[in-house]
């Protein structure tokens, strides 16, 4: 069985409180993966179960979720089926988003943003949207606050 790819976009995280991110460059396209369906038996029952509640697209198979992933981090058709491989041999795994978004056109493919606040009513407001676009794109947020002042600090003229 053969996945084929699809165009898609690398986007960066420029003015995302105004809509979507801008892409940056497209990726290369993958010809095709050549998948294995008999790896489907090394995983458990309970591995297919998760795979089916939480990653699979429609009508996707294992082995076809697999393929996207790599396709979708891959710089050619050789790194896409080593990643291929790795990932459909169990003996690598990526992270939730990468697996359940990565090649999907939905979320984002990353587990956690690293943000700071600016010290100012426009800074805590700039972060606030920016959090608020990434938590609805299933972003995981870390965000730094020790550049704020503190409470009863001087603010502005006082």
């Amino acid at each position: 069985m053969q996945a084929r790819a699809e165009k898609a976009g690398v986007h960066r995280m420029g003015d995302v409180h105004r809509g979507k991110p801008k892409p940056l460059r497209p990726l290369k396209v993958v010809e095709k993966v050549v998948t294995d369906p008999s790896r489907d038996a090394l995983l458990t029952e309970f591995g297919k179960t998760t795979l089916n509640d939480r990653y699979l697209l429609a009508g996707e198979s294992y082995q076809d979720m697999f393929a996207r992933v790599a396709v979708a981090f891959a710089d050619d058709i050789g790194h896409a089926q080593r990643i291929y491989d790795y990932m459909s041999r169990l003996w690598f795994m990526p992270a939730t988003p990468v697996l359940s978004n990565g090649g999907a056109e939905r979320g984002l493919p990353i587990s956690c943003f690293l943000n700071a606040v600016g010290d100012s009513l426009d800074g805590i407001m700039d972060t606030w949207n920016e959090n608020v676009w990434l938590a609805s794109n299933g972003g995981g947020i870390g965000t730094y606050w020790g550049g704020v002042r503190s409470i009863g600090e001087k603010v502005g003229q006082n």
